[in-house]
């Protein structure tokens, strides 16, 4: 996993039952993510998984994914508190009895993401567009989390 800014990170729960699922899930996205290298999900289908990016600009974070072969139908973005899931599908397509396949390296399948947010976002502002193949949220900051010049005497 690519090491993300300190606030993406998760953060320290009160809750051991929190903590416990988060480490679950840890694990549940390290052996899909083995399963993948060889080819193949836990449910027997090929599951891609797309680039992602996170950007933070003054008044903003911005996160991209690569979402190719999707249809805008088949891809949904929700906000849950401090978390942040998208999921997609990338069909495959219908195959003729004429066609013969000689290479495919095409993954297709379902894909689910999670992203723990910072707590200062304003989520009521988050907005998705997915243009050209790219899913592009942009995620707006609270006043009290955009960075202020501090003047040293």
């Amino acid at each position: 996993m690519a090491n993300l800014p300190s606030l993406w990170k998760e953060h320290f729960s009160s809750s051991p039952f929190k903590e416990m699922s988060n480490f679950q899930n840890r694990i549940d996205r390290m052996m899909n993510e083995l399963l993948e290298l060889k080819g193949q999900s836990p449910s027997g289908t090929m599951d891609f998984s797309p680039s992602s990016e996170i950007t933070e600009e003054e008044n903003q974070y911005l996160l991209k994914v690569d979402l190719p072969g999707v249809k805008k139908e088949d891809v949904k973005v929700e906000v849950s508190g401090d978390t942040m899931t998208i999921k997609a599908e990338r069909k495959t397509e219908k195959e003729e009895k004429s066609k013969k396949r000689f290479l495919s390296e095409i993954s297709y399948g379902s894909y689910i993401r999670s992203f723990s947010l910072p707590q200062s976002i304003d989520e009521k502002k988050v907005d998705a567009k997915f243009e050209n193949g790219v899913l592009q949220i942009t995620i707006p900051k609270t006043e009290t989390s955009k960075s202020k010049q501090i003047s040293v005497h």
